[in-house]
């Protein structure tokens, strides 16, 4: 049964926040020319793929193996890990829960959470990545909340 897939719960929950909003920004992968020197300053790494939906929702994804899947050679690992650090994705700040690395929705507390991201004031992760063959997907209503809260 997928519902019960880590994650899934997560991103039904991320969808019916995102629902309906725009792509407004995208990141993707591009191919080195023929020097071998990237083709575009905005590039983030071949076999990589994020976006923001409208001013509050951000997805990320990596191309290629999840840790521990089989040595099935179709399947291309040309992603690696994603350092997000740098990347200015435009969020308010916070420390967003990765709601892909929740078991199941219902178990979050808004306080500990498996993957996390952290935007600065200025819409710029500082800390958070994305695994080889893992996506991620935050929201502005998924930050963590702190002890005042």
């Amino acid at each position: 049964c997928e519902h019960r897939w880590q994650g899934v719960a997560g991103l039904v929950h991320f969808r019916k926040v995102c629902r309906g909003q725009p792509v407004t920004e995208t990141w993707t992968g591009r191919l080195a020319d023929s020097n071998g020197t990237d083709s575009g300053a905005d590039s983030v790494g071949l076999g990589r793929l994020a976006f923001r939906l409208g001013e509050q929702c951000f997805v990320a994804l990596v191309r290629g193996k999840r840790k521990g899947e089989s040595d099935d050679p179709k399947v291309v690992g040309v992603g690696g890990t994603w350092n997000l650090k740098g990347l200015q994705i435009g969020l308010p700040s916070g420390c967003y829960c990765d709601l892909s690395s929740l078991r199941t929705q219902k178990d979050w507390d808004g306080f500990s959470c498996p993957r996390t991201v952290h935007v600065d004031a200025a819409g710029t992760v500082t800390k958070g990545h994305v695994a080889q063959g893992e996506l991620l997907a935050i929201h502005s209503g998924a930050r963590q909340l702190t002890l005042s809260q």
